[in-house]
């Protein structure tokens, strides 16, 4: 197998799980690069969409270089609307 260039992008996948009103609202994050910016971004995510009373737990995956703040964030805030997404029926 070659190693991968050294200029390669990395690759950030996110995924969460809601949890439901009887828990504590929040957002708990596995650790990884950018967990705090991703928690964060999780968050505001759950605000935006009116669901601040919920909470859930995010996952991070990153592969190649480790993901920038921004990348993190980002890949967060679409776990967390498709995690949305699949829970309406």
């Amino acid at each position: 197998m070659a190693d991968r260039p050294r200029s390669a992008r990395g690759l950030v996948r996110a995924r969460f799980r809601l949890t439901g009103t009887d828990g504590i609202p929040g957002v708990s994050v596995r650790p990884g690069p950018g967990a705090g910016t991703a928690g964060t971004a999780a968050t505001r995510a759950l605000r935006e969409a009116g669901l601040a009373h919920l909470g859930g737990h995010l996952e991070l995956r990153t592969y190649g270089r480790a993901p920038r703040d921004t990348e993190a964030a980002h890949a967060a805030h679409r776990a967390v609307h498709h995690a949305l997404a699949a829970r309406r029926p």
